[in-house]
């Protein structure tokens, strides 16, 4: 089963990164993150929704496709480097997080089944929304492409996932 929540909250991180809207929240940024930068992002959330695929074939296609986008933004980021130059911004002191002292609790189970076919459009969804955050159209349409591919293997069993999906009601609260 996919960390859907992960997955999605680092696809949003992205987007507050990228420069554009970054600048748009908060304009005069310490510092700006490079367009290889945030491919580079893209690509490791890109790796985190091929983890969730449940097609085997789709999710080695999907892996394939971050590969190859990790080594293109790894390259720009080579290609781009000057003295003076951050692979890490400087972060404001003090760093941001993880605080070591903030404790990551895991969730609690929930009342329902899980609908494998809706995590699967689900993480269809993502790859459209990534394709935004990419400033290469070859990946822009190869992302959505693989979005699409994968919102069609997953349409073939939705209706049927929701019919049979077994979530029953839940237990009353307890009388005093």
């Amino acid at each position: 089963m996919a960390n859907l929540g992960h997955i999605r909250s680092k696809a949003d991180l992205i987007g507050k990164l990228n420069p554009k809207a970054w600048d748009a929240v908060n304009p005069h940024t310490p510092f700006v993150f490079s367009n290889a930068h945030v491919e580079l992002l893209v690509a490791d959330v890109v790796r985190s929704v091929a983890g969730g695929i449940a097609n085997k074939a789709m999710a080695k296609e999907v892996m394939e496709l971050s590969r190859g986008m990790a080594k293109q933004a790894g390259a720009s980021l080579v290609a781009s480097w000057e003295p003076g130059d951050e692979l890490c911004p400087p972060w404001p002191w003090p760093w941001p997080g993880p605080w070591p002292w903030v404790q990551v609790v895991e969730p609690e189970p929930v009342p329902w089944k899980v609908i494998s076919a809706a995590e699967q459009l689900e993480l269809a969804y993502t790859l459209t929304k990534l394709a935004g955050l990419t400033v290469s159209k070859e990946i822009n349409v190869a992302l959505k492409g693989a979005g699409v591919k994968l919102a069609g293997l997953a349409m073939g069993t939705m209706m049927e996932e929701f019919e049979e999906c077994g979530t029953v009601p839940r237990k009353p609260f307890p009388k005093k």
